[in-house]
């Protein structure tokens, strides 16, 4: 069965769309079946996964006004008018077990066709909350793919296109960076998914009111909460005494920086007391935090990837598979990668393999 997970923080700048591509590419190569949706009007996921040009050529034009983007599927079955088209987009160096749904500004305008009011709690059109399964349905029909899973990346607000995604998943993923607005933030989820829930609760029992043997939307809008990806820290190694020197001991392990490290333990906290005690007080109809063992709900951690980022989006090369590419000197030269970059490469090919694995074993 296809798992939908929502990658998703209110917070900007804490990586979701590189987070939601390399992970997807990490799948990928554990030959896991994975289909991307760009859900995030600013679609820097199909950006940095097809690259600029490729992307750009994509939109709608003159002769083509629906483009060959999400806008071909969600503009056609918003106005009701059939037709609704899918195309799917493979990334040049993405694991090819990895389709895109390429995003779409216009996202925007469908966003604003989303009426809590009259439409969700009303329950008169439920569908459209929902459309991201319609849409998925209709992916895997043209892949000839039954998805082992669709990973959505999302914008950073508690807007309509989050409670679409929210109502659709089956789980969501919190990444979150070392400051005081990701503490703040996780405290902010534990109170807007349960009001989430309750707003679908409530479309959904006035929808079965005029449609009892309707079950096609019983079982959505029960996201559960699958973890936290702590992203973006500093290490430095210890200084080695003098005496170890002279004895040529190795250099020691690098370690996360103090203040990273404090930051961390705060989100930690976070998670336990704002985020997970919240979801398990205010929702009672369905179990909505993972029960698997995972040590506070963190699923794993990546280090700052710094220039390396750079250079992933430039390439359109997932983190991982860097150190089959020459690094960007200037955009017109190349070199070669120092051994410390090879090394932080090769971290972060473990890393999100590490995730993958996790995200596996919470989704089973």
């Amino acid at each position: 069965m296809t798992k939908f997970i929502s990658i998703f923080n209110n917070k900007g700048g804490v990586g979701k769309s590189t987070i939601c591509w390399n992970l997807a590419d990490a799948l990928g190569r554990l030959e896991k079946k994975v289909l991307l949706v760009d859900f995030d009007p600013q679609c820097n996921l199909s950006i940095a996964m097809l690259g600029e040009k490729m992307f750009v050529d994509k939109l709608a034009t003159e002769n083509i006004p629906y483009g060959t983007t999400i806008r071909a599927f969600l503009q056609r079955f918003l106005q009701g008018t059939g037709g609704e088209e899918i195309f799917l987009y493979k990334g040049e160096h993405t694991s090819n077990n990895v389709d895109l749904i390429a995003g779409d500004f216009w996202l925007n305008v469908y966003a604003d066709s989303l009426n809590v009011g009259a439409d969700l709690l009303s329950g008169t059109t439920l569908s459209r909350y929902v459309a991201l399964h319609r849409m998925v349905s209709e992916a895997k029909k043209k892949s000839n793919l039954d998805y082992d899973f669709v990973l959505i990346d999302l914008p950073p607000s508690f807007g309509s296109l989050v409670r679409a995604a929210f109502y659709s998943s089956n789980y969501y993923l919190v990444p979150c960076t070392s400051d005081n607005f990701s503490v703040y933030c996780v405290g902010l989820i534990g109170q807007m998914v349960p009001a989430f829930i309750r707003d679908w609760e409530t479309g959904l029992n006035r929808f079965k009111e005029s449609n009892p043997h309707f079950s096609d939307y019983d079982h959505l809008g029960r996201p559960v909460f699958a973890g936290w990806i702590f992203n973006g820290f500093d290490t430095a190694r210890e200084r080695r005494s003098q005496e170890e020197i002279q004895a040529g001991k190795a250099p020691k392990e690098k370690k996360m920086v103090r203040a990273d490290s404090t930051m961390h333990n705060r989100i930690s906290a976070a998670i336990e007391e704002d985020l997970v005690a919240t979801l398990n007080k205010k929702i009672q109809h369905f179990i909505p935090v993972t029960n698997k063992n995972i040590n506070n709900f963190r699923i794993g951690d990546i280090e700052d990837a710094n220039v390396l980022i750079q250079n992933s989006l430039w390439l359109s090369v997932p983190l991982s598979q860097l150190n089959s590419h020459q690094q960007v000197a200037s955009l017109q030269d190349r070199r070669q990668w120092a051994k410390n970059q090879l090394d932080q490469i090769s971290l972060l090919d473990e890393k999100f393999l590490e995730i993958a694995m996790n995200v596996c074993d919470i989704c089973t």
